[in-house]
């Protein structure tokens, strides 16, 4: 008897290494988007490829990793976090603050940054769990009110020349070539992935963000785990803070500006759900890698700044055109 062809989605689909090719592009499209995007700005303008340009695409992109991370798991939980650049910011000026007005050692004063960041990232868990706020409209308001901390803490004063602990993270290079904060955020990223594929708090989140209903009914502690994912977001943008500053041995109330724009980009091109239940941790990571690399790229080839905007908004709506058209595919 002959067997029936069927539509995509089905037995008869399109398999590549044992799997179907929407799974396969799904989760290799961010690594062949970072591959396919180098070789093509290479091939125009050879600058690009070069180790030394790599090295500093990576050192750019360390900072968006790590939050880019702590991000997928926000959004995999079905949240949103637009405080993180805000949060970022206000843990820097704590650990500077306690660093230079304080007797507290340098190395003890940069543990400031993400325990403050758990804090600040309970209290956003806090008002949408318990005050029962949405989530965008939460973090929002503790965008603004955590920055308006900043402002009034920094007074428009730059601090600068920090000690070697605060720069060490952001600064130092391994061997002379490779900067720590490379190897931090791409540690974190091996964290994340870890945790989120083999821990209760990985599967809990993507539990929550998939049907919250089904999770609740299945005995899971749905508001423990939501305010988890922001704890750990908190944590990562305290960490983020000290790569930020040790990379610039600087500090102004004005960083991490616009930053929760592109970590949620880079967590999306990366082919985490918009909406929770799935998360991809290394594509994240990898979609961070990207975003710096168009930036970059467009530099070099003499874009002016103002269409580096443009270019990542392509980037952003193809990524999303794809894995949008890979979904319909994939429940046809």
């Amino acid at each position: 008897m002959a067997k029936s062809t069927q539509t995509s989605g089905s037995k008869d689909e399109l398999h590549i290494f044992g799997r179907p090719w929407t799974y396969q592009v799904e989760r290799l499209g961010p690594i062949a988007a970072v591959i396919i995007f180098g070789a093509v700005v290479g091939i125009i303008e050879p600058r690009f490829l070069s180790a030394r340009n790599m090295i500093n695409v990576l050192y750019q992109s360390a900072t968006y990793i790590i939050l880019a991370v702590g991000m997928t798991f926000v959004i995999t939980g079905a949240g949103i976090d637009i405080s993180v650049g805000s949060m970022l910011a206000l843990t820097g000026i704590l650990m500077v603050f306690t660093i230079e007005y304080t007797p507290i050692p340098p190395w003890l004063g940069i543990w400031v940054a993400p325990l403050s960041g758990m804090v600040l990232g309970l209290l956003n868990g806090l008002f949408i769990t318990k005050l029962k706020v949405p989530d965008f409209i939460a973090t929002i308001a503790t965008m603004i009110g955590y920055r308006g901390i900043v402002l009034i803490m920094a007074g428009g004063v730059v601090h600068y020349r920090f000690p070697f602990t605060v720069r060490f993270l952001g600064a130092y290079r391994l061997f002379g070539l490779i900067p720590i904060s490379i190897i931090v955020a791409f540690a974190i990223g091996a964290l994340g992935y870890y945790v989120y594929n083999n821990t209760y708090f990985g599967r809990y989140t993507a539990a929550l963000g998939g049907n919250r209903e089904s999770a609740i009914l299945a005995g899971i502690e749905v508001d423990k785990y939501k305010i988890l994912t922001y704890v750990f977001m908190g944590f990562l943008a305290g960490v983020a803070a000290l790569v930020t500053i040790g990379r610039l041995d600087a500090f102004h109330a004005t960083y991490g500006e616009f930053m929760e724009i592109d970590t949620i980009a880079a967590v999306i091109i990366g082919g985490t759900a918009l909406f929770g239940g799935y998360g991809r941790v290394w594509g994240s990571v990898f979609g961070a890698l990207l975003m710096s690399m168009v930036v970059n790229g467009a530099v070099l080839l003499g874009f002016p700044y103002f269409y580096q905007y443009v270019l990542v908004g392509i980037v952003i709506l193809v990524a999303v055109s794809i894995y949008t058209f890979l979904g319909t595919r994939r429940t046809a």
